[in-house]
């Protein structure tokens, strides 16, 4: 019988339990494998990725360990095209990559990095055109604190807009050199409207998904801009982490892709998760624990902040009795 080799950084414990993917060949589950990830194994894991050119993924490390961060390759979105006749790289947060962190695990973080980058620059792609000036509401950049302390000021005074003046609100949106048209509304029993979008690329507009695809659906409670400007940027987002899903793939597989089946999915894991308690020895099933324990130990925060830790107390006072491992929280003043 032939194992399918452990990759890199991947360790089996004595007795681990095998699953029979065909006749002459057997599988270790990912769950009970513990793991001692390094930088040279977790290069290996993302040169098996694949996505796009203008989202190279890298992996170095630095005094607080192992991280990944995505480049992004393009032209900044906040000047026009002739200022700037070259293409340039920024790089995104770097996303921490403990030793013990199971392979998948890895693999969906650098998912996840490259999500979170390109919902970045689709939220400054999304531009508005008010006060005969342009901005982007829905960027990563805004002024948190300065948006906290004039709250009053930003709560809408809710207003009902009549369909035209939601088309004159669409008119005056700029996204990724596309525009967007009211195709079609219908108003459901629950007095919701769906409303169909015409999504008008132009020779300007470079994102793949919106010439994928000719329209967009919003659900709206109600005939508003607010409520049609937030819906808009929600279903562009999915619009995005869609075409991250069907492109992003490990050793040529799309694990988010809706091509996949899911029941063979669940099938899979049905047949992977419980091998524990059907033929491996008791001595296996007791390490295993002990190795997941372990493993548990080294996620536990500690905090030092005498306010933190006050408030981070009184919310598992809400969960009480609570198992787990508790986070190490300093309850005196030092």
């Amino acid at each position: 019988m032939k194992y399918v080799n452990l990759l890199p950084g991947e360790i089996a414990l004595d007795n681990t339990p095998s699953y029979k993917i065909s006749s002459d060949q057997q599988c270790i589950p990912q769950h009970y494998l513990s793991y001692q990830h390094d930088l040279a194994s977790v290069e290996k894991l993302i040169i098996d990725i694949e996505y796009s050119q203008q989202f190279p993924l890298f992996v170095s490390e630095d005094k607080g360990g192992i991280y990944l961060q995505v480049g992004v390759i393009g032209q900044d979105n906040y000047q026009t095209k002739d200022e700037q006749p070259k293409t340039k790289i920024v790089y995104g947060r770097k996303w921490r990559v403990e030793p013990q962190l199971p392979t998948s695990e890895i693999i969906q973080t650098a998912l996840l990095a490259i999500k979170t980058a390109r919902e970045h620059e689709i939220r400054e792609l999304f531009k508005l055109s008010i006060q005969s000036k342009t901005t982007t509401p829905f960027n990563n950049h805004h002024d948190l604190p300065l948006l906290s302390q004039n709250k009053d000021y930003l709560i809408e005074q809710h207003q009902q807009h009549s369909w035209s003046e939601l088309q004159q609100c669409l008119d005056n949106i700029g996204y990724d050199n596309a525009s967007f048209f009211i195709n079609d509304i219908q108003q459901r029993p629950s007095a919701s409207y769906i409303v169909e979008l015409e999504i008008l690329p132009s020779k300007d507009t470079k994102l793949p998904e919106l010439f994928a695809e000719k329209y967009i659906t919003l659900i709206l409670k109600t005939k508003n801009k607010n409520e049609l400007l937030f819906e808009l940027m929600s279903q562009l987002i999915l619009l995005s982490n869609r075409h991250v899903e069907e492109h992003f793939n490990y050793a040529g597989v799309a694990r988010f892709s809706r091509k996949l089946e899911v029941e063979r999915i669940a099938e899979l894991s049905i047949n992977t998760r419980q091998l524990h308690k059907e033929n491996a020895p008791e001595e296996f099933t007791h390490k295993w624990k002990i190795a997941n324990y372990e493993t548990d130990l080294t996620r536990v925060p500690e905090i030092k902040s005498l306010a933190l830790a006050n408030k981070i107390k009184n919310c598992l006072a809400h969960f009480q009795p609570l198992e787990g491992v508790l986070p190490k929280l300093n309850l005196t003043d030092n």
